[in-house]
Parts: structure tokens; sequence; C-alpha cells
């Protein structure tokens, strides 16, 4: 089943003096349900716009996005707003956990806007704050956790809901080696036990060797794409090495990880 499509995609900047910049062009793409995809390419590709116009922040110039079978463009304000909450979990480099509550309220949050009764985020609750190894912190406040811990919250939160889709922004950015790696167990966790569908953008191909095929684009172009095979270590090798072929900045890729 196709949770995500592009089709033709691009995105079109205009300056004041009436000169264009092609951000994306031509874009197509499919995410099956259970897919977890990651998207890469040098500062300047057109990646982090590639999410935003996923994510619904921003509408593209032309072509086509259908997010489990609804296309985003179609709705109006408040049903765009409504299939964002419901359809898509949202997870940020720097956390955005709300200070003033407990790790657990800012997890359920979601659940508590759409009015869900108790017992119901209870018994959401419970397995997804196991699976991310993050139960024993639930009644502490964001500043007496790891950065580590927060991403990981920030993770239940984003999933609590049961998303068609989870879109990750450079998760692991903000995070020691250590941290970044009981992210993305986690993460994959998520998506090999509980199959949840998940696109990250990252510039890590360390956070990268652990999707199970990478976008790379360039230009704002669709570059080329590779898929993991049994080895993860093997595969970001792969990363490494189609990375070096792509050439461009990669902000200080991290590279020393494995």
């Amino acid at each position: 089943m196709t949770v995500l499509k592009t089709e033709a995609l691009c995105k079109t900047y205009s300056s004041k003096g009436n000169i264009t910049y092609k951000a994306l062009e031509d874009i197509h793409f499919e995410v099956d349900k259970g897919d977890f995809v990651g998207i890469m390419g040098p500062s300047g590709s057109g990646k982090t716009t590639l999410l935003n116009l996923l994510a619904t922040i921003d509408r593209p110039t032309s072509g086509r996005i259908e997010i489990n079978g609804k296309e985003p463009t179609k709705l109006n304000e408040k049903q765009l707003a409504l299939f964002r909450r419901r359809e898509l979990g949202f997870i940020f480099q720097d956390f955005n956990l709300l200070d003033t509550l407990s790790i657990k309220e800012n997890i359920v949050l979601p659940l508590v806007l759409d009015g869900v009764l108790l017992a119901k985020i209870e018994e959401s609750l419970g397995p997804c704050a196991e699976l991310l190894g993050i139960s024993a912190i639930l009644d502490k406040r964001t500043y007496e956790v790891s950065g580590g811990q927060k991403q990981r919250a920030a993770i239940a939160r984003a999933m609590i809901h049961q998303p068609s889709i989870l879109l990750a922004d450079e998760l692991t950015g903000n995070l020691d080696s250590k941290a970044a790696k009981d992210v993305m167990e986690s993460l994959k966790d998520l998506n090999e036990q509980l199959g949840a569908t998940i696109a990250m953008v990252t510039h890590d191909p360390f956070a990268a060797s652990y999707c199970r095929r990478i976008i790379f684009i360039k230009d704002g172009k669709f570059f080329s794409e590779i898929r993991r095979g049994t080895s993860r270590q093997l595969f970001f090798q792969q990363i490494l090495d189609a990375l070096s072929v792509l050439g461009g900045n990669f902000d200080d890729i991290p590279f020393a990880r494995s």
C-alpha cells in the first residue's frame, strides 16, 4: 500500500527583481506502508524544501502530493489542520517539547487535543514508552532528562496518534554519538516492530544507515537511490560512496560514526 506519492513535484521561488529560483524540479517517488526512507543531499539541494512540502507547511508550485489517498493542496485551512494533526507525525532537531509539561504530558498532547478518553490515552502510552525505553522518565520535566531522552520522547509524541507517516528533520543533529545511536535504534524498532512509515531528511550517514533506502537529491533534482541489504555496516559504506559521488557541502558530515 502506497502511503506517500509525489508526481512531477516542483517548487519555484521568485525574488523582487522577477528572478526565479527552482528549489525543486520534477521530483517523483513513492513511500509504501512500513518503509523507512532517508532523503539526503548537499546543503542547498532542496531536501528541506521537499520536507516542508511533504509536511504541508509549504505548497508546491506545480506537481502533486498524495498522502494516504488524499491531496493536501485540495484541503481548506481547517481541513488541512485536521489532516496534519491526524495523518502526519513530526520529529524536529530541537525536540520542540514544552518545558511546562512533564514528559508524559508532552507525549499524550496530540491525543488530549483530539479529545481521546483517558483510558485510551493510557492504553496507547504504555507500549510506546516501553518500546522507546522512556517509561522510567514519564513523570520528569524536560530539563531533568538528557537530549537523547528528549528526542525519544519527541518520537513517542509523534507516533502516539498512529499517523500515516512520520516526518523527521535532522533528528540526531543536536545529539552526541551515543544518544544518536540510541535514538536511531528506537526509530528502527518503531519501523520494524510497529510498522511505522518514516521519511527522514538527514546529512548524517550514520543516521541514514538505519533507513531501508536513501533518495539523493542534488540541485533540486532526483540524483540516485540506494537500498539496504542485510548489512547496515555495508550500507553505511555505500552511503559514504554515494555522497562522495554527489559532491557538494554536507555541513561537516560526521564520517567517523559507524
